[in-house]
């Protein structure tokens, strides 16, 4: 055996099942930095993949099962059991509103995604999609142009559009009044804010787009976004509802943070997750489209659109605006007094 082939032969190498053990390794290693998602913002990235981290470390904890490498199956599992739980949390039934007499409302949000080219394709979706409301984001005076034929049914607009994947813009064929741009925050970005006639009933809509968690500048910006937004709703004395690309999944405390401090709750507990990014990439999907509402707002149904050229998919929202409330006062006022 010659010098060369001697040292390859000492040459310690890797043997797949090295590289699966790193990989549960790693994959246990973003289980726990979910949990301190608050210490970093890197860390808080790991939390919006609680669903991806659940599947593949309970695929590891089978294989090294099949392989009788109990400690290596027994800390997978217990990893992905953490993450599984943490899922099952966010879908767990809520307590619903009250079955009563409404109104249906259906809202549209979509993240056109400014490059995105296949404006066809966004159009086409948005005028068959029968919405009361729409909502897009990335917008830009192309864009702007791109849509214009939705005027014709949507006559109501409130629209900001810019260059730099924040503009934003919303079109409505129901009454709106006092709608305005506005930012929250310091991160000068545009949300719309504006009340919404429902059959009579007045809603507040807040149509949202944060800075993405890219940074902890951005990161920071993006929390003191949410901070404001429920500031904002405590202010407004009317049923409310939150909609954007909120670049955040329910997974991460500041998520968690801004339903507790805005009272309002996800619609995705008996509707699904639905990854919406990235949209070209199925099995990697993570909810960052959302919607949110007040208790009294009753939740339908909540899917998906389909891929309309974007990196997001259209998140399709059908909600019941009560209007038990103007019926009881226009009882309370037929009600002749007694003496």
């Amino acid at each position: 055996m010659s010098l060369t082939q001697q040292q390859q032969a000492r040459r310690p190498t890797m043997s797949i099942w090295g590289l699966v053990e790193v990989g549960g390794v790693l994959l246990c290693a973003a289980t726990i930095a979910g949990f301190l998602a608050r210490l970093w913002w890197v860390f808080e990235l790991a939390s919006h993949f609680r669903l991806h981290l659940a599947v593949g470390l309970a695929g590891l904890a089978a294989v090294w099962a099949v392989k009788r490498r109990w400690r290596m199956a027994s800390i997978c599992g217990v990893s992905a059991i953490a993450n599984a739980v943490l899922v099952l949390l966010v879908l767990w039934p809520t307590e619903m509103a009250e079955s009563q007499a409404g109104t249906r409302l259906r809202l549209v949000s979509l993240n056109v995604h400014t490059e995105n080219e296949r404006s066809d394709l966004v159009l086409k979706f948005l005028q068959t999609a029968d919405a009361d409301v729409i909502l897009l984001m990335e917008v830009n005076e192309t864009w702007m142009t791109a849509v214009q034929p939705l005027r014709a049914n949507y006559p109501q607009v409130i629209a900001e559009p810019r260059d730099d994947n924040f503009g934003i813009a919303l079109f409505s064929r129901l009454p709106l009044t006092n709608g305005e741009v506005i930012e929250l925050g310091k991160a000068e970005v545009p949300s719309i804010a504006t009340a919404i006639s429902v059959g009579g009933e007045q809603v507040f809509l807040l149509g949202t787009h944060p800075l993405p968690p890219g940074s902890a500048t951005y990161a920071r910006l993006r929390n003191e976004q949410f901070q404001e937004i429920a500031a904002l709703i405590h202010c407004r004395n009317l049923p409310a509802i939150v909609l954007g690309d909120l670049n955040c999944t329910p997974w991460s405390p500041y998520f968690t943070d801004l339903l507790r401090d805005s009272g309002l709750k996800n619609v995705s507990p008996q509707h699904g997750l639905f990854g919406s990014w990235p949209a070209g990439l199925p099995f990697v999907r993570i909810p960052l489209d959302h919607g949110l509402v007040s208790p009294a707002i009753r939740v339908i149904e909540k899917r998906m659109g389909p891929p309309v050229g974007s990196d997001h998919l259209p998140l399709i929202l059908d909600l019941q605006i009560p209007t038990e409330r103007r019926v009881d006062e226009q009882s309370v006022q037929k009600t002749p007094a007694h003496d």
